[in-house]
């Protein structure tokens, strides 16, 4: 008949370190690899939604709308309308418009990106993803592609 020996208090306090100290390292590990491995690609469903009139936008002007059910920031530019993916392709927050530089901006990491959707400072790696628009009776409509 085997007795079982009881847990040392050594032994003990070893397993609560080393358990303890994975802990911490996994708490720390995690957001470094989330920084590092940016989000997938989130990119546009085949539907169409409406941005609103024409004539409701005034140059450099942008509005943000669903397109099923992800984001799309819609731009007036001198050229005609524009419209991306409203979500950065770094970490996967929403951008926004910045005014005074005339590009897209994400807040979580100041990475900013050009009105042709391309990366120009910060960390998003890839450009936003383009959603096609049509300008239909007088109505902007904002199309997966």
């Amino acid at each position: 008949m085997n007795a079982q020996q009881p847990v040392s208090r050594q032994k003990f306090l070893d397993v609560l370190i080393g358990v303890g100290l994975a802990a911490w390292a996994a708490a720390f590990v995690a957001p470094v690899l989330t920084y590092v491995w940016p989000s997938q690609r989130r990119g546009p469903g085949t539907q169409t939604a409406s941005a609103g009139k024409v004539n409701e936008f005034v140059e450099w002007q942008t509005k943000v709308v669903a397109v099923g059910s992800h984001p799309v920031i819609v731009v007036r530019t001198p050229q005609g309308f524009r419209a991306y993916s409203a979500i950065c392709t770094h970490l996967g927050c929403i951008v926004g418009w910045d005014v005074v530089r005339h590009q897209i901006a994400c807040p979580c990491h100041a990475g900013y990106f050009d009105i042709n959707g391309r990366p120009v400072a910060g960390p998003p790696p890839r450009p936003l993803a383009e959603y096609g628009i049509a300008v239909v009776k007088g109505e902007v409509l904002v199309k997966s592609t």
